[in-house]
């Protein structure tokens, strides 16, 4: 969970929202979204062109806090996340947020959430309520379905790959990354990084990426007042095994997504796909 849950049961959005997508999808797009971290589309940086040593793709007047409201970490990611894409122009075609700021956007999208993730009850969502919010409220519902994202929920076995990832989203897309953070129970946002070296898409005979390049530090915002962390830099160290919980970036172990996400192809209780693993939300065109 990404905020304190309840038993309480509540409406699911389930294979009469994926049949009709699926239809909506196959006429409106004609084609499959490029793969995550291996094909670049739209406002992509290109493999092999120069990869900026630093990158800072935060805006602060497209920044609120997530309080009074503890619930909506998601939701405020999503609405914080988008403002950014609009400020700087990145959203590319199809998209439709402006920017908002105030309290009942936050819980609207939050409220939306919470009949499009896969959570069984509570109070917040999950990623797949973050990423189904990013989708939807910045490019429509045809961005719902696996052919159409422009944002999805991606889960690593390490913690090197899932912020290598990350980079290489924001070095591409200029768009932000989201993290499952505290281990699942919140969520925080990546906006940028410091000191690259090497190169981050450089691959290996089989076609891969060899993940040779470092990057000395990441900027972090936490939509928590309290958490004093809006675009702060955060070292790779730090972030990787801080004696802080809330600041390290730790696998994923909630389990309270019981339900199958049915905007994405087969059949999968959504905590499998994220539990043990280093869960992004990231752009992936």
């Amino acid at each position: 969970m990404l905020s304190p849950l309840t038993t309480a049961s509540r409406p699911r959005t389930r294979a009469f929202v994926a049949a009709v997508l699926g239809l909506v999808l196959a006429i409106a797009l004609g084609g499959t979204a490029a793969a995550a971290d291996t094909t670049a589309g739209g406002r992509s940086v290109s493999v092999g062109s120069p990869n900026p040593a630093s990158l800072d793709l935060f805006v602060a007047d497209g920044f609120r806090f997530q309080d009074p409201n503890y619930n909506a970490c998601t939701s405020t990611l999503a609405m914080d996340m988008l403002n950014m894409i609009a400020l700087r122009r990145t959203g590319g075609p199809g998209f439709v947020w402006t920017v908002r700021l105030g309290g009942a956007a936050r819980d609207s999208i939050l409220e939306w959430e919470r009949t499009h993730d896969t959570l069984a009850g509570g109070y917040g969502s999950d990623p797949h309520g973050w990423r189904n919010a990013l989708n939807y409220y910045g490019w429509g519902s045809a961005a719902l379905g696996a052919g159409g994202r422009v944002y999805d929920d991606q889960a690593y076995a390490t913690f090197d790959a899932a912020i290598k990832s990350a980079v290489r989203a924001m070095i591409r897309y200029r768009k932000p990354v989201g993290i499952a953070a505290w281990a699942g129970r919140h969520a925080q946002m990546i906006t940028g990084y410091e000191g690259l070296v090497g190169d981050p898409f450089a691959r290996d005979a089989a076609g891969r990426f060899t993940n040779a390049f470092t990057i000395a530090a990441v900027r972090l915002s936490d939509p928590l007042s309290s958490r004093a962390t809006v675009n702060k830099r955060i070292t790779y160290g730090e972030l990787k095994g801080s004696a802080d919980l809330k600041v390290r970036f730790r696998p994923y172990l909630e389990t309270d997504s019981p339900y199958d996400d049915p905007y994405s192809p087969g059949t999968m209780p959504a905590r499998d796909e994220w539990y043990g693993r280093f869960v992004i939300v990231a752009p992936v065109r």
